[in-house]
């Protein structure tokens, strides 16, 4: 918490308040992917901020584990701030496939972390048998290209996602930092 408001108050003495984007810009673009760093938003085509505090993105972004968004995420994003074109972009080496080749050390953690009667209701409200519930529920995967399909499927499939909701999915590889199209929205 420390390094983070010495790091804002450093950021403060550099920028130029009347320059911060503070006025809400239309966007129609949402960007959805992974809340791993190694992910370089300038790589997907998103703008940085200046150094004086500055920008002009009107790209939403939602960053989240697996670059796999949540309904309220999607129903406001698309309802309120206009979204009519969303990619999903996953990437290679994602902490989401390792949670699945992973699922007993989560297990053991939240066994060792969580009060008992915290952990018997989480483990009620996952299901049985346990490790493959949880797997389901934290949408672990094996192949980003295929969770990327299947997120878009799943995505389109919801009620509230209007038809003329464009959903695209794509991958980024983080040896190569080239972006692979799986799914075009378009097509």
């Amino acid at each position: 918490m420390d390094q983070l408001l010495t790091r804002n108050a450093a950021f403060r003495r550099g920028i130029a308040v009347d320059r911060l984007p503070v006025a809400r810009s239309p966007g129609r673009f949402a960007l959805v992917t992974c809340m791993d760093p190694r992910i370089n938003p300038a790589a997907l085509g998103i703008e940085s901020f200046a150094a004086d505090g500055s920008g002009s993105s009107d790209v939403r972004v939602i960053r989240t584990i697996g670059g796999m968004a949540e309904d309220r995420s999607l129903l406001i994003a698309i309802h309120l701030a206009g979204v009519r074109e969303i990619a999903f972009v996953m990437h290679t080496d994602c902490g989401n496939r390792l949670a699945k080749a992973r699922i007993d050390t989560i297990l053991e953690s939240l066994r060792t972390h969580m009060r008992e009667r915290d952990y018997d209701e989480f483990r009620a409200e996952i299901g049985a048998p346990m490790p493959d519930k949880l797997i389901a529920y934290l949408k672990a995967f094996d192949d980003p290209r295929a969770a990327v399909s299947r997120e878009v499927v799943s995505v389109r499939s919801k009620p509230f996602v209007p038809d003329e909701v464009r959903l695209h999915g794509l991958v980024y590889e983080l040896e190569s930092a080239r972006l692979d199209v799986v799914v075009d929205g378009y097509r």
